[in-house]
């Protein structure tokens, strides 16, 4: 038993340092610093932040677009640190630690311990969680209070107490909070809790298990009400509608379900979809497609552009296609118990909710947590049927998972699409201009230098890099990046009239 609790700290060290790192190398790219973001979540959330710590209440005076847990959050640890995006990152880090050691605790409710270590270790070394774990984005908050709900549930119906209800309620507003999808599982709630084989699952002394049910959904609905309705009171008093959290659901909608929509973030201006037609669910079953699919749909951040100059990211070796294919076939294992029910549920919840609207790697990431314990559990089994020295069994389950993970493992022509070389380009060149009016020239020639080795074939990654080397006082190296510059494209203005006039101010210091 001391060597697992080991195991799980090591866990947890190792995921805290990788994703320290990746901060620190982040920090230093063109992918940090969210006012250089524009056309980015990340530069929405910090503008809404610094409103909110302007205007806490009013803000803009609209009821709230996106849902706004993360903007007060994030807000807080402005208000915290002087708008310190570093630090921001650092307690998102803390967070996400969290949430891999909650996997671990949830892992042990669905099956047993070992469960837990291997899902948390999936999850503690999954790549791309690890990148939005850091950045100005409300990925990481939402996945772990998705987590921590279904934990919270595990745990008041285990302990059987009002606090652990109400708690749970109050965990479930917060989710909702931060995104509102979440209650979508309620229906499921009132279901696994019928399923539940115990009948006493509150402190009311009654066998009635329907009294049960109705007493603890009560407590649990005042307790989410409770944390909810300020939001829609703000709403309705600065906007003079009811808005019960944000207004940004039908917009998603429209985004995935027109007639044109790709099932990806590609704004369509097709005619939205009905539900009785046949396009509809041929586009559901390309979206299911999509989810399932191990390539990593960027939004915001492409994890394949940002790991060329993160190192760090590198020592993450855990992948969707990892996870997924084991984490399937570990679902339905799952699903042989009844006290399973509302994990199995709250899972394919978490699945079909992305599926109705559009796919992205990081909407991904609570079904990516539940099936990480999914897949723990399946490889737990396979170890135990192993050193039982039975074969069939295990052999099969291991056959049917690498059948999956070959089936999903397509991925588009380009791993690197030419429109996220164009947001690196674009990025780098909004930083480096940035950088070089506030005098830090270390990181304008970092940013630079990282354009380059991503683009070396793009003129505009020399010619920034010359600026950056101008600024710096070495002529030398800005003459040889504006030669380079216009050798790639020899009608680039900028390049001829900078070289020009440094040429013209070298003649007359001789």
């Amino acid at each position: 038993m001391k060597h697992k609790k080991i195991i799980i700290a090591c866990i947890l060290i190792i995921g805290f340092t990788i994703r320290i790192f990746t901060l620190v190398q982040l920090s230093s790219t063109a992918f940090f610093n969210p006012v250089c973001m524009d056309k980015h979540d990340q530069k929405t959330f910090h503008m809404w932040a610094q409103s909110i710590l302007k205007h806490p209440f009013y803000i803009d005076g609209n009821a709230f677009y996106m849902a706004p847990l993360y903007a007060y959050f994030l807000a807080l640890l402005y208000a915290a640190s002087g708008s310190n995006v570093l630090f921001a990152g650092l307690v998102q880090i803390l967070l996400d630690v969290l949430s891999i050691y909650l996997i671990y605790l949830l892992g042990k409710k669905i099956r047993n311990e070992n469960t837990g270590i291997i899902a948390a270790g999936l999850y503690a070394f999954y790549q791309t969680a690890i990148l939005y774990s850091v950045a100005i984005l409300s990925d990481g908050l939402i996945t772990f209070l998705n987590i921590c709900f279904i934990f919270s549930l595990y745990t008041a119906l285990e302990k059987k107490k009002w606090f652990f209800w109400a708690l749970s309620g109050i965990i479930l507003g917060l989710a909702a909070l931060a995104k509102p999808t979440i209650l979508a599982f309620i229906p499921f709630i009132v279901a696994g809790l019928f399923i539940w084989p115990e009948t006493k699952i509150s402190p009311l002394k009654t066998e009635k298990k329907l009294n049960h049910i109705l007493a603890i959904i009560l407590t649990g609905a005042i307790a989410c009400a409770i944390v909810i309705i300020p939001v829609s009171i703000r709403n309705y008093a600065v906007s003079g509608n009811f808005v019960l959290i944000c207004t940004n659901g039908p917009v998603n909608w429209q985004i995935g379900n027109s007639s044109d929509s790709t099932g990806l973030f590609c704004y369509p201006q097709g005619q939205l979809l009905s539900v009785d037609d046949s396009d509809f669910w041929k586009l559901m079953f390309r979206k299911l497609l999509l989810f399932f699919s191990s390539y990593e749909w960027p939004q915001n951040l492409s994890v394949y552009v940002v790991r060329e100059i993160v190192p760090a990211l590198n020592f993450a070796f855990v992948r969707f296609g990892l996870i997924v294919p084991a984490g399937i076939i570990g679902l339905f294992l799952a699903a042989r118990r009844k006290k399973n029910f509302l994990f199995v549920a709250f899972t394919i919840v978490q699945i079909l909710w992305v599926v109705m609207f559009f796919i992205t790697d990081r909407y991904r990431f609570p079904a990516v947590a539940c099936l990480a314990i999914c897949a723990g559990l399946l490889i737990d089994e396979i170890i135990l049927e192993f050193r039982s020295r039975k074969l069939v069994k295990p052999v099969v389950q291991m056959v049917l998972a690498g059948t999956l993970a070959y089936l999903f493992s397509w991925t588009p022509a380009q791993t690197i699409t030419d429109m996220q070389y164009r947001i690196l380009a674009k990025l780098s060149k909004t930083n480096i201009v940035y950088h070089l009016q506030n005098r830090n020239y270390r990181l304008a020639e970092k940013i630079a230098m990282d354009y380059l080795k991503l683009l070396p074939d793009d003129p505009d990654s020399h010619f920034f890099l010359a600026c950056v080397f101008f600024e710096k006082g070495d002529i030398k190296q800005a003459k040889n990046q504006l030669i380079i510059t216009l050798k790639l494209n020899p009608q680039h203005e900028f390049a001829k009239k900078f070289l020009h006039d440094i040429r013209e101010r070298f003649s007359r210091q001789n």
